[in-house]
């Protein structure tokens, strides 16, 4: 009698080795298909929370300039909004944190340092000098390289035969204090040092406090100190870097809305002390300016502050468009209107020879100039900017450097019995 492989006795006759190696055989035959499907699985939701995040991303372009540039826009202008969409990264710069990276574009051009192209200047070692700091109102987000508000005022000065070096040093979400730390820095390493610095203020100072809840912060502040707090967690071993994954960003941002929609109070401006909030901006604001005058007394330059128009205060008479403009912001930001009203109202009472208040300057205009909030129009900058031309050269012997100091050290007593009253 001849026994087979096939038969039962055979198999019960195999070595135990035998017998655990068909059954490993067969159980990493199986892992190796649940790993695969996870693997598939896995990189699908990665590849779909990658879409669905960067749908969720903030527009880098504000609806309606989409709405109004697929209507009315020409080609100019949406090869500008082209490039500055292409543009918009930032990359770290010592002391102010960022800056935006430079960009090589035709109707945009950011340089290595982050500094935007002015035109109608010239710069040398000769030439009267004029730095130009703000945030992105003044960088000039809304319009090409030569509709900036430093290009419009170089040019007021070329049409004039005053030959100008005028350099932007103006930032996207920039405060007054990070625009004083520049210019430390830029007064440290410069060659040729500044005739005249002019900042030009308001909104951020604004925005930022709505934002944090707390004045002489810089923009999104909770959003480094999220990450540098948890940056030490980051170095260590762990399984820290699925934060970093694309479906645990997703994930958290739904998170983020579900919260929101289920707390209101939690939405930035809640709960905020506006009136000791307004207060402490505007203060902070002289305490710069002081700083400043002392710098511009040392390194002999003449100091001047202006606040710029924006939607939420002054009287203009807004066209539709604009009026759509401020109804988002105010959906998307409630209470960001009393915020600025606020801030605004303390700091038309600012009386020092060396600061303007320009809250109100476009009330008397009937045309669309607004492109968002504060941004303006190629056409708006220019009305500033031939405004700013006019201060900038005005003859007053009582804007000369050194003689804004006086009155300065009354500035915050007076606030303080403004807010009592």
């Amino acid at each position: 009698m001849s026994l087979t492989k096939s038969d039962p006795i055979v198999e019960r006759l195999d070595p135990p080795a035998r017998r655990y190696t068909s059954l490993f055989k067969s159980f990493a035959v199986r892992l190796c298909v649940a790993v695969t499907l996870g693997l598939l699985l896995l990189a699908a939701g990665e590849v779909y929370a990658f879409r669905r995040h960067l749908l969720l991303d903030p527009e880098i372009i504000a609806p309606a300039v989409q709405k109004d540039l697929a209507e009315h826009g020409t080609p100019a202008e949406r090869e500008y909004w082209k490039e500055y969409a292409q543009s918009n990264e930032v990359t770290y710069h010592p002391w102010v944190l960022w800056r935006t990276s430079p960009y090589p574009g035709k109707l945009l051009s950011i340089d290595q340092n982050g500094v935007r192209r002015t035109l109608h200047t010239q710069c040398d070692d000769k030439t009267f000098t004029i730095w130009m700091y703000g945030d992105s109102v003044m960088w000039g987000a809304g319009g090409p390289d030569a509709a900036t508000i430093p290009s419009y005022v170089a040019q007021d000065y070329e049409k004039a035969g005053k030959p100008v070096c005028i350099v932007n040093l103006a930032e996207h979400g920039w405060s007054n204090t990070q625009e004083m730390i520049s210019l430390i820095e830029q007064l440290k390493h410069a060659a040729r040092k500044p005739d005249i610095v002019l900042f030009y203020d308001g909104g951020t100072e604004a925005f930022a406090a709505y934002q944090s809840g707390q004045a002489d912060v810089h923009s999104n502040e909770k959003s480094f100190k999220t990450f540098l707090d948890n940056w030490r967690l980051s170095q260590k071993a762990g399984f820290f870097y699925l934060r970093q994954t694309n479906t645990y960003h997703f994930l958290e941002s739904i998170a983020a809305r579900r919260s929101k929609q289920r707390s209101k109070d939690q939405a930035p401006g809640a709960g905020l002390d506006i009136g000791t909030l307004s207060q402490e901006v505007v203060e902070n604001y002289i305490q710069n300016m002081d700083l400043i005058e002392t710098l511009a007394q040392h390194y002999g330059f003449r100091a001047i502050f202006a606040w710029y128009p924006s939607l939420p205060v002054g009287h203009k008479e807004m066209t539709p468009y604009e009026q759509k403009v401020l109804a988002t912001n105010y959906k998307k930001f409630p209470n960001v209107g009393l915020m600025y009203q606020a801030v605004y109202k303390r700091g038309r009472e600012i009386n020092r020879p060396d600061f303007y208040y320009l809250g109100d300057f476009l009330d008397n205009q009937k045309s669309t100039l607004f492109v968002d909030i504060s941004h303006l129009r190629p056409e708006g900058n220019q009305i500033v900017a031939d405004k700013l031309y006019e201060i900038l050269t005005a003859k007053n012997p009582e804007h000369a450097t050194g003689s804004m100091t006086a009155n300065a050290s009354d500035q915050r007593p007076q606030l303080r019995r403004a807010a009592a009253q």
